[in-house]
């Protein structure tokens, strides 16, 4: 059955997503080389996996949804792909020594433990004595499936990752929707690991599709100002967008991307970080628009919402942490703006954000659970407005929410709906 690459909004009704469910990688990391994998603690697996099943189990009720280690096992069946990827690998991390005991894995074996990392051979003094248990070292960010890839239209964005820890990530993903024989796209719009400019960095969590001509690009710790012109040039040179408002953010942790901040759940509401899109210090906003691919009309906006409204889309914000400031900043950084839309006005959070809950109850969302969803004791009706609350205590201590760790690959025409 194809899987077909087609997505031109936020919030269309989902169809197709790409999740992938957290394994060994998470015990592959201990307090000291959990920073080396951008991460600020250990996190336990079990927890993680009791977590991430709600996410997988709602989304199995409204949507096909795909392991990112199934599609990858799947390109690995061919040899001349397994290869060089292989190759590819092991020439970033620097262990050609690996590389014959590497293609002689079943496909099965070779996904998980290029996923779960490659224990180190021990064939120099230098690596003899390096720290490290891996040569090609885990990935436990890899159920944030949104950062490496992104989908626009009919076409892909291969990202290219701020940390090196994360470029595995990248190549791995690039592989999939250049080789999968079930996936259909248009192309690649950009492929961020072919030219590995420090300069030029794009990640997933900075781009929201807003609609057809229309994309949103967060300007943020993990996205590069040089990334950003280069991956609008490559937009506009294949069409259709045309419009990007680019929003400059604080380089900080608590703000890796966009989408921490901002993020559609209806038509015409998004949840939002009021400091930095509301409030008096709000980031500024840039409108490119590209009538010559190569050349730039740039008009600077006081905030996003404003940019927004002046091409035509007119958004109420839903304020992350609710009215008061103190819960707004505890909230925020535990994912209280990263919402996941599976359908206009039907949206997938964290249950422990419980006053950016209320703020969507007063916003007209009912609030459902997503065990009674999953057991069918809460049916989802496609005319009501509703948050699905999910747990992630543990989950949201990796530094993301649920629009962090899906990747949709095709949603309904949102005109059409």
């Amino acid at each position: 059955m194809s899987i077909q690459v087609g997505l031109d909004s936020e919030i269309g009704t989902l169809e197709t997503v790409v999740v992938h469910t957290p394994g060994q990688e998470i015990e592959n990391m201990t307090p000291d080389t959990a920073s080396e994998v951008l991460y600020d603690d250990i996190l336990s697996l079990n927890l993680a996996l009791r977590e991430h099943r709600q996410l997988k189990g709602v989304l199995e009720q409204v949507a096909r949804v795909l392991e990112f280690k199934d599609l990858l096992r799947v390109v690995l069946d061919s040899d001349s792909i397994r290869a060089a990827l292989v190759n590819e690998l092991c020439t970033l991390y620097q262990c050609p020594e690996l590389i014959d005991v590497l293609v002689e894995l079943s496909s099965a074996d070779l996904a998980s433990r290029l996923i779960e990392g490659t224990p180190k051979r021990p064939v120099s003094l230098e690596k003899y004595l390096d720290s490290s248990r891996y040569a090609i070292p885990p990935l436990p960010n890899t159920f944030f499936t949104r950062d490496a890839t992104m989908c626009l239209n009919d076409r892909v964005i291969i990202g290219s990752m701020a940390y090196k820890a994360r470029m595995a990530e990248a190549l791995l993903l690039k592989a999939v929707f250049k080789y999968h024989p079930d996936i259909v796209s248009g192309g690649f719009y950009f492929d961020g690991t072919d030219r590995r400019d420090s300069e030029v960095t794009i990640e997933g969590g900075d781009l929201l599709v807003i609609r057809r001509d229309l994309a949103v690009i967060g300007y943020s710790e993990r996205t590069s100002v040089a990334g950003i012109d280069r991956l609008m040039r490559a937009i506009a040179g294949q069409g259709p967008v045309r419009n990007f408002i680019v929003v400059e953010i604080p380089k900080t942790r608590a703000t890796i991307h966009l989408d921490m901040i901002f993020t559609m759940v209806d038509r015409d509401q998004c949840v939002v970080f009021p400091p930095l899109i509301t409030g008096a210090r709000r980031s500024r906003a840039f409108h490119c628009r590209f009538d010559d691919p190569e050349r730039a009309t740039i008009r600077e906006y006081d905030g996003v919402l404003p940019a927004l409204a002046d091409l035509g889309l007119d958004l109420e914000p839903i304020s992350c942490g609710g009215d008061d400031e103190f819960q707004q900043q505890r909230e925020q950084w535990a994912s209280g703006a990263n919402y996941f839309a599976f359908g206009p006005g039907r949206i997938l959070g964290y249950a422990h954000n419980g006053y950016t809950l209320e703020a969507l109850a007063r916003a007209n969302f009912n609030i459902a659970s997503a065990e009674d969803v999953i057991a069918g004791r809460r049916p989802l009706t496609a005319d009501e407005k509703v948050v699905v609350s999910m747990d992630g205590a543990e989950l949201s201590r990796g530094g993301g929410g649920c629009r962090c760790m899906t990747m949709p690959l095709a949603r309904q025409p949102l005109a059409a709906e």
